[in-house]
């Protein structure tokens, strides 16, 4: 059986996609460096868009949602209300004032520069880890949205 090293070394760097893919659609460059690419596989790789970055350090492979693409690039995986849409429980065709991202972050984490002011974050460490990287578990989206509380409100 091939495992992840080898594929890298098998592939070149026209082969993030499928290794990305083994991390569940979202992979740090640490992992992919540690998989076998080199600092110029990455580099050939972003010249010649072989390599989706969604947010420093953070890497989307080609099949990723576009949910949980802008939750990663917003700082985490999706939260709350967006989590249950991912995972078909709410209709897609949201009210603006429901179709606000929700995102989880660790308790002492912080939004990437640039963020949007309207994520509306969900701060918990256990959370956080509940899920994926694309989303937090079913059973703890639903208890966020049970008791979501937009600051706006």
């Amino acid at each position: 059986m091939v495992g992840v090293r080898d594929y890298a070394r098998m592939a070149g760097f026209s082969g993030f996609d499928p290794v990305i893919r083994r991390f569940g659609g979202i992979a740090s460059r640490r992992e992919l460096l540690a998989a076998g690419w080199s600092e110029t596989d990455f580099w050939f790789a972003l010249y010649y868009r072989n390599l989706d970055r969604i947010r420093q350090g953070w890497y989307a492979s080609s099949d990723l949602p576009d949910d949980a693409r802008a939750a990663w690039r917003a700082g985490g995986p999706l939260a709350c209300i967006s989590a249950l849409r991912h995972y078909g429980m709410l209709d897609t065709s949201a009210t603006p004032d429901e179709a606000a991202l929700h995102i989880c972050l660790p308790r002492g984490g912080h939004l990437p520069q640039g963020a949007s002011p309207d994520v509306v974050v969900h701060w918990s460490t256990a959370d956080r880890y509940s899920g994926t990287r694309r989303a937090v578990s079913l059973k703890v989206a639903l208890r966020q949205a049970r008791a979501c509380r937009r600051p706006d409100r």
